[in-house]
């Protein structure tokens, strides 16, 4: 899995390839129950091909020539490294941005 590296809040977000074997993104941090330094989020753009994006084990709906924004805030996802699968790689690109 190769790890998607999270923009700061004001930088560009760098798209790159969907891994075949997946990828990982850091969650969100809090601080006293508040979150800290934004909310990250995972962007997924998708070709013609029918796609299903699993994160964090959770399959979303299937995405065919879209592009899809998951918020990774809150406690489920707050600091830790998120697991994200692809049914299918091709003409899959993903980046992760904070908000």
């Amino acid at each position: 899995m190769a790890a998607i590296t999270v923009a700061p809040v004001g930088a560009g977000m760098t798209m790159a390839a969907a891994s075949g074997g997946g990828d990982t993104v850091t969650g969100g941090t809090k601080a006293g129950g508040w979150v800290a330094g934004g909310t990250p989020v995972l962007v997924v753009t998708v070709g013609a091909t029918p796609t299903v994006v699993t994160v964090d084990g959770t399959a979303q709906a299937s995405l065919t020539s879209k592009t899809a924004v998951y918020p990774l805030s809150g406690g489920v996802y707050t600091g830790r490294s998120i697991a994200v699968t692809y049914d299918q790689v091709t003409a899959v690109t993903v980046g992760a941005q904070v908000l």
